[in-house]
């Protein structure tokens, strides 16, 4: 017998579930992060924080003093600045991003580019940073780019004179490639980009830049189907290849000599320059003296890895050390990080992450003959991040996973470890998730903005920890690198109008298979009744690229819009798992590339079923009906589950998904397959077009035709088959939207009342 809700028991459901979305969960906490702006005064930083009487204060600490103060006096600045900016200001709506002491004087940036420096001698209003420029280690030059040429700019005079003269369309130096479709939204919002395949030395000598060739690549019909502008739909096309075709054109490097006007260009490969164009400034290592470059060779799925020396003046390459791994070296598991990879040029080593022993460890080679000198770190550990190497305290600080005594294996550690192979030391022990901000690639930084930030000092003596667990709110403490004593509460965390908001607490699970361990985050309604069983959602990625489950308190970077949502679904009264099955980071190889080279097998999403039906003997779950939903790499797996489990998997709604595997850009699948050419039957088994003759529960397919990332043709490719294949299906369209705004009230209540009709939210077992 069902009970359902009433309809305004369900408009209540509504209501709460829109106030329990990612994007306002942060308003409902106070305090729930620190972002240290170190300030080049030793160790001090600043950050802003929730005042305890409401609104928000800044606040200047020195670890060294201890002391901690007010950074400066909102009312007092907010009167200055009100003053020599033509807008008045609120700091509560345009808060301080940047604050730099120049002698007597303070140079303070708003988040909406206004910048001005206050003074005993006169407050006057000076330029914001230039989004279009990529500037000098000096602050003296900016590069910027004019009709696909390379400029630079002396920021003292303005005087700007061309680097490069050669450029044209499509071959440009320092442009972004056309194929890095995430910069698409950008142009159509009219936003200028710095060069950001571009750098400068150290010393600001020399520029590297590099041009990839896209002029015989070819066009992907782009439209802009509501330009703001116009009523005529305005063609945006963008060239990439897809999978099944040839890639043409040589890459060029160059090095530029800004002294004497000198360039050396050098032919490159993919290989060369793929972890340059995909970080940035981040991964360029320059010899002393500036006579050479080291650069990362290596493409996603290649079996080897290479750091290359070039020297500046003549090109001339050699290759430093060589890794070959099968089926594929990876130099991070966790995609979007840094490699776990440094060159020491001024003691002669490198710093390379291996997997050769099962795990991620790190070892120290000798930098000009590429012998193995030994091995830093040691144990069951996934390696995450490198927060820092001090050639001389011979020290690296690192963040782990390390699943040992049976604790969470995604619970971030972090360690200090000895370059010499002397042993590591835990200085986070306490059994929780430690969440420090590693430094991310420069590419992320040059092109969408925002400050370039880490959560150790610049002496790398203390480090700011976010202590927490998934059920156990954050504390956020000031830790010592080298013993890491805790040296200051920073602050704890309130989460009572979370609470009192009808948050429910996700818990950790564990479930064993046999074969493994797996880990993720259940999340229940919280009136379930005695002998009531709910339906369950699985919040999905499933990508071989990032880790989706929170590891601590509403902790999921780039994905948090789909791991921390499981509060909203509860509220309707859906249990929902958020987890990662094997072929996904953060764990032991063999977990890890459990999916490579098994295009026609559900590997990893078998997982799934099978944790839903182990959670199914401990939780109060109906796997009668269990529902699937996720965006982008989750759109494309929520449909294969779906597909490849048509007698589970009732439901299910699938956002942006990269359904036909011949139309991802050149080298997307390379992780699975290895370097291509693949088999075209291998391309076809990692689609989901062959298997749309399963299909047998409920599917919402959703789109956006500002997407360049799963283009709508991916959707369309879908339908097809479908409808050759007889098979019902839902569809909506999002006018305007792209890859990344799909998260608004109006697309989540559309998936919603999807849920809502079709796996009944409410079903009482015990025949009332």
């Amino acid at each position: 017998m069902s009970s359902q809700p009433s309809q305004s028991e369900l408009s209540e459901r509504y209501q709460k579930a829109h106030a329990l979305v990612p994007e306002r969960l942060p308003g409902l906490m106070r305090n729930h992060s620190v972002v240290p702006q170190w300030t080049g005064d030793g160790d001090q930083f600043w950050y802003r924080r929730d005042a305890d009487g409401g609104g928000h204060e800044y606040v200047l600490v020195d670890p060294d003093g201890p002391r901690r103060e007010p950074l400066f006096d909102p009312a007092d600045v907010t009167t200055r600045l009100s003053a020599v900016f033509t807008d008045s200001v609120d700091l509560e709506a345009t808060p301080v991003v940047l604050h730099q002491r120049e002698g007597d004087s303070v140079r303070i940036g708003l988040i909406d580019g206004r910048t001005a420096v206050l003074s005993p001698s006169g407050d006057t209003a000076v330029p914001g940073p230039d989004p279009a420029a990529l500037p000098g280690p000096d602050g003296k030059a900016a590069l910027f780019l004019r009709e696909h040429n390379l400029w630079c700019r002396e920021i003292a005079t303005g005087m700007e004179h061309p680097l490069t003269t050669d450029g044209e369309p499509f071959f440009a130096w320092g442009a972004m490639p056309d194929y890095t479709r995430a910069i698409l939204p950008l142009a159509i919002a009219g936003r200028p980009l710095p060069p950001a395949l571009a750098c400068f030395s150290p010393s600001g000598r020399f520029v590297l830049a590099v041009r990839l060739d896209e002029r015989a690549m070819p066009e992907h019909p782009f439209v802009d189907q509501l330009p703001e502008d116009q009523a005529r739909p305005r063609l945006r096309p963008f060239r990439y290849h897809h999978e099944d075709e040839t890639p043409t054109g040589t890459p060029e490097l160059a090095f530029i000599d800004r002294e004497t006007g000198s360039r050396t260009v050098v032919a490159a490969d993919d290989g060369l320059l793929a972890s340059f164009v995909s970080n940035g400034p981040s991964t360029v290592a320059w010899a002393p003296g500036e006579t050479a470059v080291y650069l990362f060779s290596h493409t996603t799925g290649a079996r080897t890895a290479s750091l290359v020396r070039i020297d500046v003046q003549t090109g001339d390459r050699t290759v430093v050390l060589s890794e070959t791994a099968e089926p594929i070296y990876e130099p991070n598991t966790h995609l979007y990080s840094l490699p776990l990879i440094r060159v020491l040029p001024e003691s002669n080593e490198v710093v390379w992450f291996s997997q050769s022993d099962g795990w991620g460890h790190l070892y120290r080679h000798d930098l000009a003959t590429g012998a193995r000198l030994n091995a830093i770190t040691t144990g069951n550990l996934a390696l995450r991040d490198i927060l820092r190497v001090d050639p001389q305290r011979r020290e690296i600080v690192f963040v782990a996973g390390c699943g040992d005594d049976g604790e969470n294996p995604y619970w971030r550690k972090v360690y200090r470890a000895d370059l010499d192979g002397g042993g590591q030391t835990l200085l986070t022990s306490e059994p929780a998730d430690h969440e420090l901000l590693a430094p991310a690639p420069q590419f992320f930084t040059a092109v969408f903005g925002g400050a370039e930030t880490s959560s150790i000092s610049p002496s790398g003596r203390w480090f700011v920890d976010r202590m927490s667990t998934v059920d156990t709110p954050p504390e956020i403490l000031l830790r010592d690198a080298r013993t890491g004593a805790v040296a200051e509460t920073l602050e704890r965390t309130d989460v009572r109008d979370l609470l009192d908001a009808g948050f429910a607490v996700p818990q950790q699970f564990r479930v064993t298979t046999g074969e493994t361990d797996l880990w993720g985050l259940i999340t229940l309604p919280e009136d379930i009744q005695p002998g009531e069983r709910v339906p369950v959602i699985d919040l999905m990625y499933a990508g071989f690229q990032v880790v989706l489950q929170p590891s601590g308190w509403l902790s999921g970077g780039g994905n948090a819009a789909w791991s921390q949502i499981g509060a909203a679904y509860a509220a309707l009264g859906f249990a929902t798992i958020v987890m990662d099955g094997r072929g996904t980071p953060g764990r032991d190889r063999s977990f890890r590339q459990w999916t490579h080279n098994a295009p026609a097998e559900p590997r990893g999403l078998d997982d799934h079923v099978t944790a839903l039906r182990k959670l199914a003997e401990q939780y109060p779950l109906d796997l009668d009906r269990v529902g699937v939903t996720g965006h982008s790499y989750g759109g494309y797996n929520s449909v294969r589950s779906m597909l490849y489990f048509p007698d589970f998997f009732k439901v299910a709604v699938s956002s942006c998904g990269v359904h036909d595997a011949l139309k991802m850009p050149k080298g997307s699948w390379d992780w699975f397959l290895g370097s291509g050419p693949h088999d075209p039957g291998a391309l076809r088994d990692l689609g989901n077009l062959h298997l749309a003759d399963r299909l047998r529960g409920k599917l919402l397919l959703i789109t956006a035709d500002h997407d360049s990332n799963a283009t709508m043709d991916h959707t369309f490719a879908l339908i097809r088959a479908l409808i050759e294949a007889d098979r019902q299906f839902d569809l909506k369209v999002w006018p305007g939207g792209d890859h990344y705004n799909g998260t608004n009230r109006y697309a989540r209540t559309v998936m919603w009342d999807y849920f809502i009709e079709h796996l009944p939210n409410r079903t009482d077992r015990g025949g009332a």
